[in-house]
């Protein structure tokens, strides 16, 4: 490719090159040939209708004139060098007329000298160009076939966990086929541990992989964000009391915006399950929500140990575990924070993560209260 840009580039300017030059020539060699052409134009004089020729610059075309320059041709112009100089001759029979065209060929030749240098620069110049162009281009393309890369060996890392221990509790069971279901109870719960993991991962990849290709899954309609946030606090406060955790909301008494509601409980869910799954015990986790001029806020607290700010810039990396041991433990697989992510943008928001004082982790979403009311399909 860059060998074809640079063969492209070397034709092009080299067109654009000799058509400059030429006309350059041709406009400063058009007075010479002017005056070359004077002798020979026809003047009547009387009646006799006989050609007079001016005597300046003529010679005639003898043995020696034609053994230093040759004119084989009638009512053509020559361009000759001769002792050092050069000339420009016109013949007409036996009749020559020439002038001195010295000045005005090295005129030529430093003209032609630099606009070579002047294109050949050019020409390198736009090469560079290109090329960095053409890798700036290539940069989002690479980064992206990069990311399909990773996320297909992460996903098939993921599928392969629970399918080995699907198999392997499926084998001790063959092995014993007189034990009753009572007797295999814990390998049959722990099968089915890992078929909901991967009926979650699953849906979690569809949701992921819709996004992608740009399909509309959000549904805008008017609905209380407080009643949500509540709703969704109910569902983990026992979870969090009986692991010694304790699960706040500070929300008002209403909080219309509009928003597709399925998808905005979805965000409250994996950032809530997020915080108490990693906050761990005797922690605090806040839900808080308010008004802020246009827009509203969501914050979403743990007193834990926190996160470094190199695992920040990754969070939202699909597949992205801070803790990869505790991650398997707590049934997590690394998209929950990339479909928040996507949902917030869906809602034209923005999520960040900010330090907890003293120590702990913040997620602060910012949601235009307002949105354009279009049903899409889900």
């Amino acid at each position: 490719m860059t060998i074809l840009t640079i063969f492209g580039f070397a034709f092009v300017f080299g067109l654009v090159g000799v058509f400059v030059s030429s006309q350059f020539q041709e406009v400063l060699y058009a007075r010479p040939r002017n005056q070359i052409m004077a002798p020979f134009q026809a003047a009547t004089n009387g009646n006799n209708n006989q050609v007079q020729f001016n005597s300046n610059n003529t010679i005639d075309y003898t043995d020696t004139i034609k053994s230093k320059v040759s004119l084989p041709e009638e009512n053509t112009v020559y361009v000759r060098e001769l002792d050092q100089r050069w000339f420009m001759f016109y013949r007409q029979k036996e009749t020559v007329s020439f002038v001195d065209i010295t000045v005005e060929h090295q005129t030529v030749e430093v003209y032609q000298a630099r606009l070579i240098w002047i294109f050949s620069l050019s020409a390198v110049a736009l090469l560079f160009m290109s090329l960095a162009l053409s890798r700036a281009n290539m940069r989002p393309i690479m980064r992206s076939w990069r990311q399909q890369r990773t996320f297909v060996a992460d996903a098939a890392h993921e599928f392969k966990t629970p399918m080995t221990v699907i198999q392997n509790n499926m084998e001790r069971m063959l092995e014993r086929p007189n034990d009753t279901v009572m007797d295999q109870a814990e390998k049959v719960a722990n099968t089915l541990t890992e078929v909901r993991h991967l009926n979650q991962l699953v849906g979690d990849l569809l949701t992921l992989a819709q996004a992608d290709a740009d399909i509309p899954l959000f549904a805008f309609e008017d609905f209380d964000l407080a009643k949500t946030m509540t709703e969704v606090a109910d569902i983990f406060r026992f979870s969090a009391e009986e692991h010694g955790q304790k699960l706040e909301l500070e929300v008002p008494e209403t909080l219309e915006i509009t928003g597709d509601e399925q998808r905005l409980r979805q965000l409250l869910v994996i950032l809530t399950d997020n915080a108490l799954k990693y906050a761990g015990a005797d922690s605090t986790v806040v839900l808080k929500a308010e008004k802020n001029g246009n827009n509203v806020r969501v914050l979403v607290s743990d007193t834990g140990k926190g996160v470094s700010d190199a695992d920040k810039q990754h969070l939202f990396d699909r597949f992205y575990r801070v803790d990869k041991a505790r991650s398997r433990s707590t049934g997590g697989h690394g998209l929950g924070l990339s479909i928040a992510k996507w949902v917030v943008q869906g809602h034209r928001g923005t999520i960040t993560v900010t330090d907890t004082k003293p120590h702990g982790t913040t997620f602060r979403i910012v949601l235009p209260r307002n949105q354009k009311k279009v049903v899409d399909s889900k």
